[in-house]
């Protein structure tokens, strides 16, 4: 898959639409009484071999284009769009004489060492190296230095994301203090540096024996139990885009309380947003799969049906920078077996199933979208449903 990023900011017509020639023409609708700001996917299928860029009512617009068989032809296209409610709007794919002129909005990346040496408990020596793919060593758990901050990591123009690559698989929060892509820099002046304040953020999130932020796991007798048992785990960097990043793990041979089943993760994060969506597929479902948040002391809780998702968030000065900090999971209500506590978390069990997506996300407030109460948190959580209920639409291509 090759992935051609032509991504433009504040340029107009006036300066460089000069010798533009119109490729593809698109009816966008936003069917919601929302202002949107969001990415779209859009089905393409024109020659990637002159430089292209997106244009929004005449206005030049963030757009990554992609070459699904490396032929030379687009095929998708996502597009960050600004929409007003009930506004349909008119997106053309055109060629362009000007240079591009891009800025990156999402990350995901896995790092890890090489040129060292395994020892009976850790990696010694070599130096962090970005890979798209790795086959976990049977020999990694926690706490090897093997891999940098130790697991793969994700991020928006909103907030990053990380999760153990080992057998705890916790879900942690980087908190943002500016919305450029941060992850190049996190843990490289010392391993676990991040649990200081920086100058790109820090680390929020305690995670511990609990469920943290979306982790996964089996809830079985009262206990949390993760993934300890498994033939082998492999991480692959899917995407990592302009406009969308994603990430890809599978967990061969899971076995827990006599079942066992092969898992494959999919994470992914867009531009213009701080919710990350996850899906799931089994090759056996089994009995007590979960999500869930970290119960901290002093928290808000909130436990919200919207249309059909159930929003459950907790908002507090519970960082561990000693401030304000909001996190939810959104779930499909038909997915959701029962909502109980343990393992310090608000745990969520869905029904068996072959399938399973959720969402979660985390707001700070000294991040690059601060919200200062649970109030704010519920309000954008809605509005996180609403768009999810409600896609921006296609209504034709030219």
């Amino acid at each position: 898959m090759k992935f051609i990023p032509i991504l433009f900011f504040g340029l107009s017509c006036l300066f460089s639409c000069t010798g533009d020639a119109p490729m593809a023409s698109i009816a966008i609708h936003n069917p919601s009484d929302l202002a949107r700001k969001e990415v779209i996917t859009v089905a393409l299928n024109v020659d990637g071999e002159k430089p292209l860029k997106g244009r929004l009512n005449g206005r030049t617009v963030p757009t990554e284009f992609i070459d699904e068989n490396e032929d030379g032809i687009i095929e998708k296209a996502l597009v960050l769009l600004e929409l007003e409610p009930g506004e349909t709007a008119n997106l053309e794919v055109v060629t362009s004489n000007g240079s591009a002129n891009f800025t990156k909005m999402t990350q995901a990346e896995l790092s890890v060492k090489q040129g060292g040496a395994w020892t009976e408990k850790e990696y010694i020596g070599g130096s962090f190296v970005n890979l798209d793919f790795l086959r976990v060593p049977d020999q990694h758990t926690d706490h090897t230095y093997f891999v940098r901050y130790e697991g793969p990591g994700w991020e928006s123009d909103q907030m990053a994301y990380r999760f153990y690559l080992d057998w705890r698989n916790g879900m942690d929060v980087f908190g943002k203090l500016k919305p450029e892509p941060v992850l190049q820099s996190v843990g490289l002046d010392g391993f676990d540096s991040y649990h200081e304040l920086s100058d790109w953020g820090m680390d929020l999130l305690k995670v511990g024996k609990t469920l943290g932020l979306g982790s996964i796991g089996k809830f079985r007798n009262d206990t949390l139990h993760r993934f300890r048992v498994v033939d082998s785990v492999t991480c692959q960097i899917v995407k990592n885009g302009l406009l969308r990043s994603a990430i890809s793990t599978n967990y061969y041979g899971w076995a827990d309380g006599g079942s066992r089943t092969d898992l494959m993760s999919a994470i992914s994060i867009q531009a213009a947003s701080a919710l990350t969506t996850h899906s799931i597929r089994f090759t056996n479902p089994i009995e007590g799969f979960c999500t869930g948040l970290v119960k901290n002391v002093g928290e808000e809780y909130v436990k919200e049906v919207v249309d059909n998702y159930h929003i459950f968030a907790t908002y507090g000065k519970f960082s561990l920078n000693d401030d304000k900090l909001g996190l939810a999971v959104i779930v499909e209500t038909p997915s959701i077996s029962e909502v109980v506590d343990g393992a310090g978390s608000h745990v969520v069990l869905f029904n068996p199933s072959e399938e399973v997506t959720y969402h979660f996300m985390a707001v700070w407030e000294k991040g690059t979208n601060p919200i200062q109460s649970m109030d704010s948190f519920m309000a954008l959580l809605r509005q996180e449903v609403l768009r999810l209920n409600q896609p921006l639409q296609v209504l034709a291509v030219d």
